[in-house]
């Protein structure tokens, strides 16, 4: 199993830390935050084990870093419309495989476009749109590398078991796509999901992938990324901002709207969650037994602690510190055969609640249910029905 950073804002942050901490096997570059020169300007070495997700979610997207791509559809046609991108979907294919081909990305990964509601004609609409057309266009260029084609769903397209036949009945046709990947918009306002039907139909929706001889890569993961990792999939992505570790939409709309930034947090690997970095610092304080029970440090975590000045969530020592800590317990669970790596991560789930029944009956209150790890009790569940379908 591979691990890919999910790159977006401050993407420098994710190159530094894989190549200076050595975290990570790649990068899933994105274009909505990295214009074209930039990509282009990009180490060969890193591009080479590297993907880039073209981005076509919201075709008549006005972000101005996506119009510098020749081949996005807003870009081509100098203002999209649906009914007329037919005509032109080859060009857009053949530029955008090109443009893969040429920076010489590790596999070459086929677009989609998003649809929030589950439409009777969803693979129709996605096969007209950029699947065909790009099969097509890679019909006559001989490329060797791997083929994926990008599915963008939403929860309740997952929950729907027919549906759910229905894509995978249509992404097997192809015999030469390698796999899928995928990214889900659980609509949650929660940082974790919590909601046990449209976790555990993600889950399902991963296995039958699996099942179909298809390679899965799964996108735009939180700490949930843990529980693909028990699966047999071919790589899982960490990120640095919310918007990198949840799938939405949001982040290719022009908003004038001024939003409150996000209180910073800290990764504990032991309690399986972030933790705002206020509460962090009172269980240091107050609590310096049970602190030492749940904090792994890495360089990065001990510097801002060290430091009597708050951290602010734009800076990236904490992010890195994440990257370092979900990098090592992806690979120890990615050494276990399937068996063992369900046990393991019930082991960690376990072990996780009783840490935080002692910090409970210490008397820490947390600012929020996003701290209060009550996600573990939706994984438990998750776990017990992979185990049971060993």
């Amino acid at each position: 199993m591979r691990v890919l950073h999910q790159a977006g804002h401050n993407t420098v942050w994710n190159i530094d830390s894989f190549l200076n901490d050595e975290t990570g096997e790649g990068l899933i570059f994105s274009p909505v935050h990295s214009d074209c020169k930039n990509i282009t300007q990009l180490n060969d070495s890193v591009k080479q084990c590297s993907l880039f997700d073209p981005q076509f979610y919201v075709p008549n997207s006005q972000k101005a870093k996506l119009q510098s791509y020749d081949f996005f559809p807003e870009s081509i046609m100098d203002g999209f419309e649906t009914s007329d991108y037919q005509v032109i979907a080859h060009k857009s294919a053949r530029l955008c495989l090109d443009f893969q081909i040429e920076q010489d990305f590790q596999a070459i990964i086929v677009p989609c476009r998003f649809y929030e509601d589950l439409l009777t004609d969803f693979i129709d609409r996605q096969k007209a749109f950029t699947v065909e057309p790009f099969l097509n266009e890679l019909a006559s260029n001989q490329t060797t590398k791997d083929i994926y084609i990008s599915l963008s769903l939403t929860s309740p397209m997952i929950m729907d078991k027919r549906f759910r036949n229905d894509i995978l009945n249509w992404v097997t046709s192809y015999q030469e796509i390698t796999g899928v990947y995928i990214q889900v918009d659980f609509g949650e306002r929660l940082k974790q999901i919590q909601d046990y039907d449209k976790l555990n139909s993600y889950i399902e929706f991963v296995e039958e992938l699996i099942e179909a001889d298809l390679e899965v890569i799964c996108g735009y993961m939180n700490v949930e990324g843990l529980l693909a990792a028990v699966l047999d999939v071919n790589a899982v992505t960490m990120g640095a901002y919310e918007n990198t570790r949840i799938f939405s939409i949001d982040k290719f709309l022009v908003n004038d709207t001024i939003k409150m930034g996000p209180a910073p947090r800290i990764y504990l690997p032991r309690l399986l969650n972030w933790i705002r970095y206020d509460t962090a610092v009172e269980i240091k304080e107050d609590f310096p037994t049970l602190w030492d029970k749940i904090y792994t440090p890495t360089t990065y975590s001990e510097t801002v602690l060290a430091n009597p000045k708050k951290p602010h969530f734009s800076q990236s020592p904490l992010y890195k510190h994440y990257f370092i800590l979900i990098n090592e317990q992806y690979k120890k669970l990615s050494a276990q055969v399937k068996e063992d790596r369900v046990a393991s991560l019930s082991d960690m789930v376990i072990n996780a609640n009783q840490l935080y029944q002692e910090l409970i009956s210490s008397g820490v209150l947390f600012f929020d249910s996003n701290c209060a790890g009550d996600h573990l009790i939706v994984w438990n569940r998750v776990l017990r029905n992979i185990r049971n379908s060993l």
